[in-house]
């Protein structure tokens, strides 16, 4: 017998107007950047974005542009109420205050987190409290570089940007339209990496080359994740946070598969890259188990879906070990229950789970880290006969 979980059942062009101006310089930038990605032809940068757009900025970690950022953010804020009220929202505001990067960062206090958790301060400190607030703000995608506003071309896809002129120069980019505006934050090398490894298991986070090796290389990654609502590509990227979306792009199938045994099938739908997108504070729980008539549970099991790191003794960071995440061919998780036990009236439960991990335990076992927060996507059950 096999039970499919359907998800129906789971109960930019900003233009900055007015009197803004387009600089953000500190006193003196001394802060070391990564290089901005350089678009180039093939999956996911179409040929004639890379032929007419050579070496743009893009947006990137490590500006350090501390309070002059902050300012010149204000000035997107008061200019785009609708998008800024959105951005307040979302986790690219939060992304150096929410609660389980401040738990990892108490663990590791590094520079490197911080250059792109707070990508407008110093990573060699503390940020100032306004430029931790700040977090992943408007200022860090659209100023690129000084006085210039970056902005996405029109695809024919794109809401249109208004017919009022801007009062200061925009760059309008393919390529920062299509993928190259979230790339230098979502792949990027591990700090243990040999200089200039190239591969998987040489980055922390692979999210842009998974998405160039998927069907939907050409698809932009705005079409997920900045959805046009009311004419308007939404600026929230919340998501990654709702239930139903995130059931919408993983169905799940669950079926007996023999004594004691169970075997549960996810699927993407539509996958755009691995699910979930690859780091080491996310994962997915499968898990099953065989409850009496009464509800106690008499045998379990769980395995957890993930790039899975360790910590290799004498070497900083952690070491990629594994990644069994699911791609776009279907993942089957075989899962065993104690098959002596026949206690009547018995039904398997199984539950798959979306979780973000405040902290990655110190050993290999995952069930050391600590879970921060949860989405249950799917779950059901199935009979128990032996």
């Amino acid at each position: 017998m096999s039970v499919f979980c359907s998800p129906v059942l789971l109960s930019l062009g900003l233009l900055v107007a007015g009197a803004c101006r387009l600089s953000a310089r500190p006193g003196s930038e001394r802060v070391a950047e990564r290089p901005a990605p350089v678009p180039t032809a093939g999956p996911g940068v179409p040929a004639a974005s890379a032929a007419t757009e050579p070496r743009q900025r893009m947006p990137r970690p490590y500006r350090g542009r501390l309070g002059a950022a902050v300012a010149l953010n204000a000035t997107f804020v008061s200019c785009h109420p609708h998008e800024a009220e959105e951005w307040r929202a979302s986790r690219h505001r939060e992304a150096y205050s929410n609660a389980a990067f401040q738990e990892a960062l108490r663990i590791e206090p590094t520079g490197f987190c911080r250059g792109c958790h707070a990508p407008e301060s110093n990573p060699a400190s503390e940020p100032p409290p306004s430029v931790a607030e700040l977090g992943v703000g408007c200022v860090t995608f659209h100023v690129a570089e000084e006085g210039v506003a970056l902005a996405p071309a029109s695809s024919g896809a794109e809401p249109s940007a208004g017919a009022s002129p801007a009062p200061h120069p925009v760059r309008r980019s393919l390529a920062f339209a299509r993928t190259a505006g979230c790339a230098a934050c979502h792949e990027f090398r591990s700090p243990v990496a040999p200089r200039g490894g190239d591969d998987d298991g040489d980055f922390m986070q692979t999210t842009v080359r998974e998405h160039q090796r998927s069907p939907a290389a050409e698809t932009a990654c705005a079409a997920c994740h900045m959805p046009v609502v009311a004419g308007r590509r939404s600026h929230a990227f919340a998501e990654t946070r709702d239930p139903a979306w995130l059931g919408d792009h993983l169905h799940v199938t669950a079926e007996r598969a023999g004594p004691g045994r169970v075997r549960i099938t996810l699927v993407q739908p539509s996958p755009g890259h691995g699910f979930p997108t690859g780091d080491l504070f996310r994962r997915l729980e499968v898990g099953c188990e065989l409850r009496d008539d009464g509800g106690e549970v008499v045998s379990r099991d769980v395995k957890y879906l993930a790039r899975r790191f360790e910590i290799e003794p004498g070497l900083p960071g952690r070491l990629l070990v594994a990644d069994d995440r699911v791609f776009d061919a279907p993942k089957v998780v075989e899962m065993a229950l104690d098959p002596a036990p026949r206690p009547r009236g018995a039904v398997v439960s199984w539950w798959v789970t979306y979780q973000r991990v405040a902290t990655v335990g110190r050993g290999t076992d995952p069930k050391e880290a600590r879970v921060e927060s949860e989405v249950r996507l799917c779950s059901g059950t199935l009979p128990w006969d032996g």
